[in-house]
């Protein structure tokens, strides 16, 4: 099967499986979240539509594979998202007014905005990416196209710069705090 008759099949399977795959979605996430995760469930399987199976039923079980994944994505940022609003509703001092720089380089407290703006944008991308949108080593290779044994090498490169700048920022800062992300 060529590119275009891929292509073609795959519209195809939207046309016959975008209810069922929406009920799916609905019966599992609230309405906005339920088209959210279907517009993704369709750009993934458009993404891999080179192993879309040739038999429908296994066409349509795939694309609910997908939709799970999907919606398991999306949960997964809905806690990380409430335990961000829990530990901000928990601090006892409210933050100072944002500085005009738009990485909050003027901040005065963890030096952490100050260390990502001195980052470069190459280092900063790869650590949002990361740590902000929570992306596996795979995800942020495809985002960025390139293999995984980069991404690892990169963001191994990036946190070791952003730790260097952390640590001219806060000298007097216990470094048993500093860890990286997937020691916790």
């Amino acid at each position: 099967m060529n590119a275009d008759e891929r292509s073609e099949r795959l519209e195809q399977l939207f046309r016959q499986t975008f209810r069922r795959v929406m009920a799916y979605c609905l019966r599992r996430a609230s309405e906005a979240a339920a088209h959210d995760a279907v517009a993704e469930v369709y750009a993934v399987a458009w993404r891999k539509r080179r192993q879309l199976p040739a038999d429908d039923e296994e066409a349509v079980l795939w694309l609910l594979g997908i939709a799970r994944r999907v919606l398991a994505n999306q949960a997964r940022s809905q806690r990380r998202w409430a335990r961000l609003l829990m530990r901000v509703a928990e601090r006892a001092e409210p933050d100072p007014p944002p500085a005009t720089d738009p990485y909050g380089a003027e901040d005065s407290g963890d030096g952490l905005a100050a260390a990502l703006a001195q980052a470069s944008d190459a280092d900063r991308e790869l650590l949002r990416l990361a740590y902000w949108d929570d992306l596996s080593r795979n995800d942020i290779a495809t985002v960025l196209g390139i293999s995984v044994g980069a991404v690892d090498t990169r963001l191994h490169r990036a946190r070791h710069r952003l730790r260097q700048r952390l640590a001219t920022a806060n000298p007097h800062q216990d470094p048993s705090k500093e860890k990286d992300h997937a020691e916790r």
